[in-house]
């Protein structure tokens, strides 16, 4: 049993999540489930980009480099000030998935219902200027 409690201690601390870093994976996921390319890529993505040393330098030991336990939930330092500007970052890119998936239901609404009507006016408004250009010009001196 103490084995079990050890190991479950060690899980916890490989696991544990800045709180503002945990919210923007939890919107990520929100998003995420509309995205073209799918949750699962998406998944994968962000836990690469969120486990990725490089976006925080200073929350991590130099020596083994994990996660410093004492800047997990800690509110100063160098560590939250990168920290806030990475979340900062994820939450823009977040805007921008947003406008991925807005942008590819308005062309699927646009494929499916605008296209017909938009050219057939196009159509109509060009054969209109047509049946101008042979009539011949004006003219009107």
């Amino acid at each position: 049993l103490a084995l079990q409690i050890a190991r479950h201690s060690t899980q916890v601390e490989k696991t544990q999540m800045h709180s503002l870093v945990r919210d923007l994976y939890k919107r990520v996921l929100h998003v995420g489930r509309d995205y073209p390319t799918g949750l699962d890529h998406v998944k994968r993505l962000w836990k690469k980009a969120i486990q990725n040393k490089k976006n925080c330098p200073s929350c991590y030991d130099g020596s083994n480099g994990s996660l410093r336990a004492d800047l997990v939930n800690s509110n100063t330092g160098e560590c939250h000030e990168e920290l806030l500007r990475a979340v900062y970052r994820g939450r823009r890119m977040v805007k921008e998935m947003i406008g991925v998936i807005q942008l590819k239901k308005y062309r699927t609404m646009n494929k499916r219902y605008g296209t017909s009507n938009s050219q057939q006016a196009l159509r109509q408004a060009l054969e209109a200027v047509e049946q101008q250009a042979a009539a011949g010009p004006n003219d009107t001196r």
